[in-house]
């Protein structure tokens, strides 16, 4: 049981270590990367009645204002699509067009991004992205980071924390302890069985 703990601990330390990829702002992202960071990544974080959840608009609304400020020239929106009455790709999209008024060749959808990981393999291997923007909270952020750089992304975080998460942080950061031991173990031991798919570079 003590080792059982210590490992755990031992993940979730070593796996914050990658917050220091994370900005809050436009003016971090600047500082943090040289250059224009070509796509962005937005995780999937839950539909109801074909509407973004609160946690995953604050996510799009963040690509929105990335993708108006030139900071990036795509995005893509990944997340769950394994039965035909959940497509989260789809509703995001449209919100991204409906709602942002983004220009619709400036989003790509990825259908099977069932979980960080998957996002993060069909990134790299489908998507062929060597430098990606990653757009969630900032708890979820450094375990997506660290996921992405194990495939070879040179992966950094943009937080969207907001108002809808505001209140969820005490609870995300307690879903982060085993999330983050499953990470390791996906990378190092066994993974997850991700959809492959026809290369699309971007």
């Amino acid at each position: 049981m003590a080792i059982s703990l210590i490992v755990v601990l031992a993940n979730y330390l070593l796996i914050g270590r990658y917050g220091k990829y994370v900005v809050a702002d436009q003016d971090q992202l600047a500082r943090l990367v040289e250059g224009e960071l070509l796509v962005g990544i937005v995780l999937g974080g839950g539909i109801e009645d074909n509407k973004p959840m609160p946690l995953l608009r604050d996510r799009l609304d963040a690509a929105a204002a990335l993708l108006d400020s030139g900071r990036i020239r795509k995005v893509i929106v990944s997340g769950d699509n394994r039965v035909s009455r959940y497509d989260e790709p789809s509703v995001m999209k449209n919100y991204l067009i409906q709602e942002r008024s983004i220009d619709p060749g400036r989003i790509q959808p990825d259908y099977a991004g069932r979980s960080t990981y998957e996002t993060c393999e069909r990134a790299r291997k489908v998507f062929d992205l060597k430098q990606v923007l990653l757009i969630s909270e900032g708890t979820h952020l450094p375990r997506a980071i660290y996921l992405c750089r194990s495939f070879g992304l040179e992966a950094y975080g943009y937080g969207s924390d907001g108002q809808s998460s505001a209140g969820l942080q005490v609870g995300q950061r307690w879903r982060e302890v085993l999330a983050r031991t499953k990470a390791t173990i996906n990378i190092y031991l066994i993974g997850e069985q991700t959809v492959p798919g026809d290369k699309l570079p971007l």
